[in-house]
């Protein structure tokens, strides 16, 4: 089974609600209008039929515009995904290593940039939660000091990549990722009176994190068509058919605004999913 179809099953119903609203509901792009699915249609499906239109819609906006225009999105793998987006966020992986751990240095990516934004106050109970939990368990080799003061800054940065090993690494993720879940389930029903759904409220207000930063992307596009349209309405109807053609061309482009929320929520599932090892065996 593909890595991201596998990542689906996992998933809670609120959980593939919060991907239905990032994958379907409308955007910028004018196909989204045209061919696009409501979203409330795609969640009154039985589940099996509500995961494959979320797989088809995710492999749809991850693939480029050739394999688009071939009709071949389906056949787009998710390591190809996780590859190709890599190297959009400039981010560092290796062709061997294993399909999670790339969506994880993904995930590990993403988390940076949110870490950044956290109050100083935050940062601090998070790192101290996480450091607790590690203090608890028993290891089969000590962990070295700067890792045990400060595990999630030195993940973030990658500094403490090179000092886990592969037994204590994925246990050390679903640390943060669930002290980033409860954080943002706090924050949520600080702003909200909602209470329903505490993880699908993280994940939701992460995705917006992420979203924020591909939106960055869109907000550079839109200065750039912004600043071609005063010019184009000089120079003449020549350059207006470039316009169209290149606006055309992004439609059908990967849209990262969508991938990246979408990858970044699969791989907290998957985390919080994780059935860490009992803590007298790590």
């Amino acid at each position: 089974m593909d890595e991201f179809r596998s990542g689906l099953e996992l998933a809670t119903d609120d959980e593939l609600t919060v991907l239905t609203e990032v994958l379907f509901r409308p955007r910028f792009n004018p196909i989204d209008y045209a061919i696009g699915k409501d979203p409330f249609d795609v969640r009154c499906q039985d589940r099996h039929q509500w995961l494959d239109d979320i797989e088809q819609r995710f492999r749809f906006l991850a693939a480029d515009g050739m394999t688009i225009l071939r009709g071949e999105s389906h056949l787009v793998g998710y390591r190809s995904i996780l590859m190709r987006l890599c190297r959009y966020l400039n981010v560092h992986v290796t062709p061997s290593m294993p399909t999670l751990d790339i969506e994880a240095e993904v995930f590990l990516h993403v988390l940076e940039r949110a870490w950044d934004q956290l109050p100083e106050n935050q940062r601090v109970l998070m790192t101290k939660n996480v450091t607790d939990s590690l203090q608890r368990v028993s290891l089969a080799h000590p962990v070295p000091p700067a890792l045990q003061r400060d595990p999630i800054r030195l993940m973030l940065k990658g500094s403490g990549i090179v000092m886990v090993n592969s037994v204590i690494r994925p246990w050390l993720l679903q640390q943060i990722a669930r002290q980033f879940a409860i954080q943002a389930a706090t924050y949520q029903a600080a702003q909200r009176t909602l209470v329903k759904g505490g993880v699908a409220i993280a994940t939701h207000w992460q995705s917006r994190v992420a979203a924020q930063m591909a939106k960055r992307g869109m907000a550079v596009s839109a200065a750039r068509y912004g600043a071609a349209r005063s010019v184009l309405a000089v120079v003449g109807p020549a350059l207006w058919i470039w316009f169209f053609a290149d606006l055309g061309w992004r439609a059908i482009a990967t849209n990262y605004y969508r991938v990246i929320p979408c990858v970044f929520t699969l791989a907290q599932i998957r985390l919080l999913r994780y059935e860490a090892l009992p803590e007298t065996t790590i």
